[in-house]
């Protein structure tokens, strides 16, 4: 299947050596910064606030509450690869997801590797997902969501209320997560033009320092018990450098008997689902599946979306 014009243009601007293998975390931050901090409309309210101890945001867009029900809340771990981008770098991406799926918004802004290594941003996210239950909104009005990174960081943060029975979320979504900090081959013989699995691996051991595996299985839930969890929707690119990584925890989720669906999208590249502001039609379509997925848990989204 080939892929849109537009996808195959955008791949073609970024250049050879984007991620380059011998970049320490402060190219990365360099590198990443044109990507992120992008402007967002006055039309998204930004209220942050301190929850558990954890600075997190709440973003709201005038229309973007369903007409009945309770409200349904996107708690997004963010991307960065555990060493890039602060939250106030990403209200952006939070207005994108509150209108492509017409929900509330809560992020939390999690510590940065090197500076705060494993299990800081973990311990942040899960912390900070406490409070959001401890101002009254119920687990089930909270869908999950991860990008990148922020994959690994949503399900160390189901790992860790399970095991300590705190209320799970309705489910759990994937925009191209990480769950396998090793990245594992095989690789697709197309270029995944933001990523090599070389520039991947040392931003995990950014994060896990030279002492923790990366598979360890609270940083790599590709390798964890998953027995428990919500439904689980995992949007998987073709070029995707994480690609082996979701596969496999897709694999795991059957066999722990989680509920599991997988859109694997030909062609697709890490990062996707951000580009839906430059127009790509890969990423138009990916949100759109979203909302498919969302409708059909009940989750009391509105059915008509522009």
């Amino acid at each position: 299947m080939s892929i849109s014009p537009e996808l195959q243009n955008l791949i073609d601007a970024i250049p050879q050596d984007f991620a380059d293998p011998a970049a320490d975390y402060l190219q990365v931050r360099k590198t990443f910064a044109p990507f992120h901090g992008q402007a967002y409309s006055d039309k998204l309210s930004v209220k942050v606030d301190t929850y558990n101890g954890v600075n997190a945001a709440y973003y709201q867009l005038s229309a973007s509450a369903p007409p009945t029900g309770k409200t349904i809340i996107a708690m997004h771990c963010h991307g960065g690869a555990f060493v890039s981008t602060p939250m106030d770098q990403y209200h952006f991406y939070a207005e994108m997801i509150a209108r492509e799926l017409s929900v509330d918004v809560f992020m939390p802004d999690y510590r940065l590797a090197p500076e705060h290594r494993y299990p800081a941003a973990h311990d942040d996210c899960f912390n900070a997902y406490c409070g959001l239950l401890d101002t009254g909104v119920e687990a089930q009005q909270i869908i999950l969501m991860g990008e990148s990174c922020g994959g690994s960081l949503a399900l160390g943060l189901l790992q860790r209320a399970r095991d300590e029975g705190v209320d799970l979320p309705h489910c759990f979504i994937s925009l191209t997560g990480w769950f396998d900090l090793s990245v594992p081959g095989p690789q697709c013989k197309e270029r995944d033009p933001f990523l090599t699995p070389e520039w991947v691996r040392q931003r995990g051991r950014d994060y896990l320092g030279d002492n923790l595996s990366l598979t360890l299985p609270e940083a790599s839930p590709a390798y964890a018990d998953l027995s428990g969890f919500p439904p689980l929707y995992l949007q998987i690119g073709e070029r995707d450098t994480m690609r082996e990584g979701a596969l496999q925890l897709a694999c795991s989720a059957a066999r722990h008997g989680v509920a599991v669906r997988t859109d694997c999208m030909p062609g697709a590249i890490h990062g996707l689902h951000g580009l839906v502001n430059a127009g790509i039609p890969e990423a138009a379509d990916a949100w759109q599946k979203i909302r498919d997925f969302l409708q059909s848990l009940n989750a009391s989204l509105p059915e008509d979306h522009s």
